[in-house]
Formats: C-alpha cells, structure tokens, sequence
C-alpha cells in the first residue's frame, strides 16, 4: 500500500475499507506547488477533481463507503479572493463539493462531522449532542482523522508551543490517550490499516513522503494533562447530522 513510483512528495494517507474488505487508498500530491486530492485507481494515482479554484490547497482527505458509493471529505482552501479553509464532503469520486464548515482540520464519517481551527477547540458533533476537546500544552493541531477499523479513535497530529511534532490517538468518552511513535520518530498525519502508514521528513517541514512503519509503538500518556473533554446535548441539528452548506 502506499506505493509511489515517482519522486514527488506525497502526504496526508488514509485507507478506507472497500466492500471487499480491501483498503482504497487517499492522499495529497502536490501539483505546481500545492496539495491536491489523489486516490489509488489499482493502477495509479489518480487526482480527484474538487471543481475548486486551481489555487486552492487541498488536504486531510478521509473516506467511507455507504449508499453504494464513496463519501469523501477533506479540509480545503487558500485560493486568490477567500484565504479561509473549509471542511468539505463529496458524495461520489466526481460528486459536487459541500462546504460544511471553516475549519483548519477536520473529517465527516457517517453522522460525526469533526472540526476545529488551527488552535481547536475540536467539536465533534453528532445528532443530538457535541462534544468538545479543549487542548492544552498544544500550539497547533496539523491533522486529525480517524482509524476505519475503529472511527471512535481519533489520530491526531499537532505541534507543542517548543516546536516539537505530535502524533496522538485518543478515543473520546473513553479518555485514552497514546503518543503514536513510527520508526523512533512521531507518526506525523498517519493512517492505519492494519500497518502505521505516516508522511516521513525527507527535506523541509512539508517535504515528505508516505511510507510504511517498521515499527510502532503507542505509548500512554495522561489524557488529564492534555485534553479537556466536555460534553453537551443539543436538538437543532438534522437527524443525519449534516451542516448546512456554507
């Protein structure tokens, strides 16, 4: 999984599970000089056209197979007239874009839309109730997804106020928290399948490459320290937990 023939620089995997219990496989590539959608036909890879504007960055794609096609999300923006990112959904490789929220980070799986700005706090919000992670210790949240074998585990990958990388999977409600190393180093933006699969520094902060861990480990951490977890009910959002379009 993962493979790449050429030398561009690739990050941001996810693997979601296809009907026949394989992985369909996501990422960004860059294309002049910015993050675009790609997915891996079985063959290569290839872009997923968004309809959005050529000078939009495009990341944090994450997906699910339901109703007979493939639900996508992802977080985009940046483009010439609007700075302001966005969490978006397509129903369908080619479907039309949604825009659900602004948001730096974030992903929409069945009914849990998660989002958050650069800073959080991140709302997780399903009908009927949110909940919301308040950070502390963290200066910057890079990426947050989850893992399709088990979607209430949340892989987080940020930055403390020092400079130094984190990688995170932290299971809401359950308040487990673990550090995600790769190889000795964070699991930066990783996904898993089975295998940790995470975007490896070859160059500069953002110029690297997807590869598979030779080794992993998760160790805890005290989720107290960390992370704020608090809970409300709410009765004004549609029963499939969907935003308005902005």
């Amino acid at each position: 999984m993962f493979q790449f023939t050429d030398s561009r620089f690739t990050h941001m995997p996810f693997a979601a599970v296809r009907p026949d219990g394989g992985a369909e496989e996501f990422c960004c590539i860059p294309v002049g000089g910015l993050w675009k959608l790609y997915h891996f036909t079985g063959k290569k890879w290839k872009r997923i056209r968004t309809g959005l504007p050529e000078d939009a960055t495009e990341c944090a794609p994450c997906a699910d197979f339901e109703d007979g096609i493939w639900k996508i999300s992802f977080i985009a923006g940046g483009w010439k007239g609007d700075r302001r990112f966005r969490l978006y959904r397509m129903y369908g490789l080619h479907g039309e874009v949604m825009a659900q929220q602004f948001a730096d980070v974030g992903f929409v799986h069945k009914n849990c839309v998660a989002y958050a700005s650069r800073r959080g706090p991140l709302f997780l919000v399903e009908p009927c109730r949110r909940i919301i992670l308040t950070f502390h210790g963290v200066e910057f949240l890079y990426r947050v997804s989850y893992d399709p074998f088990e979607p209430n585990r949340l892989l987080i990958s940020g930055q403390y106020p020092g400079g130094e990388i984190f990688s995170w999977s932290y299971k809401p409600g359950l308040h487990q928290l673990h550090e995600i190393i790769a190889d000795g180093v964070p699991a930066y933006k990783c996904a898993f399948f089975h295998d940790c699969y995470y975007a490896k520094r070859v160059a500069g902060f953002e110029e690297r490459k997807i590869i598979s861990a030779s080794d992993v480990n998760l160790s805890p951490l005290p989720a107290e320290h960390f992370i704020t977890e608090t809970e409300e009910l709410t009765y004004s959002m549609s029963g499939n937990g969907d935003f308005n379009e902005l």
